[in-house]
């Protein structure tokens, strides 16, 4: 049976009753977003609390989560209050749309659900988390670029035909990309997600990378290990 949390280092990720559970590219994810070091970051779906939480080992600034699902929100404000960062972490039980913060933020961060018009499961807490019915690339574009301040930036992380989309939509709501990072399972195989930091200011990439998981032996590549080294057990 497999086991109900994911342990990292420094933490816990608790995952029983959430619908996305911890995955390779959504720890890549949160290991490759460079934080800021002052001022206020939002993770927005925070699920688990997994990016909140990487992001709060690598950075001494304060960070909100929003969880639009009961289920989650209550697994991830478990999760941030077992940590060393609780202190720093605040979460809230509302959907993007309806969030009014007292202070707008510097950084803002999602894994968002991707799919649409697709079948629906049996679980609500998977539906929530995997399928676009709650939060539509229109909306995130759309309060992210509310919530932001004027030089602050959105990572988010999409496979890549989801990207594309995004992209036009981001820039329809002044949302320019600033860095791109795509990832491979291996290095012969296809780009299965894009991670792209967005701007208010309009501009080309400053910078690009390539990076995949796994080597032909099935070990771990040079890049995942350099990301992920301060995050997993045995790296």
């Amino acid at each position: 049976m497999a086991n109900n949390y994911f342990q990292f280092k420094q933490f816990r990720i608790e995952q029983s009753e959430a619908g996305m559970k911890v995955t390779t590219d959504g720890c890549f994810f949160g290991a490759s977003i460079n934080p800021v070091n002052s001022g206020i970051i939002l993770d927005i779906g925070t699920g688990t609390g997994l990016l909140a939480l990487m992001l709060a080992q690598k950075t001494e600034t304060r960070i909100d989560a929003i969880e639009i699902n009961q289920d989650a929100y209550e697994q991830a404000r478990a999760n941030f209050e077992n940590s060393s960062w609780k202190d720093r972490l605040r979460i809230f039980h509302t959907p993007l749309q309806e969030f009014q913060p007292e202070d707008l933020y510097d950084q803002v961060v999602c894994n968002p659900p991707f799919f649409v018009n697709s079948n629906l499961g049996t679980s609500n807490n998977k539906n929530q988390a995997l399928h676009a019915t709650t939060l539509n690339m229109k909306d995130l574009a759309e309060h992210s670029a509310r919530l932001l301040k004027t030089d602050g930036e959105i990572w988010v992380m999409y496979p890549q035909i989801e990207m594309e989309q995004f992209i036009r939509i981001a820039a329809e709501n002044g949302l320019y990309p600033h860095i791109q990072i795509t990832l491979k399972n291996t290095s012969y195989g296809p780009v299965f997600r894009d991670i792209i930091a967005f701007r208010k200011n309009e501009g080309n990439l400053t910078k690009t990378v390539d990076v995949y998981i796994k080597k032909s032996d099935g070990a771990y590549s040079e890049d995942f290990v350099k990301a992920l080294k301060d995050y997993y057990l045995h790296l």
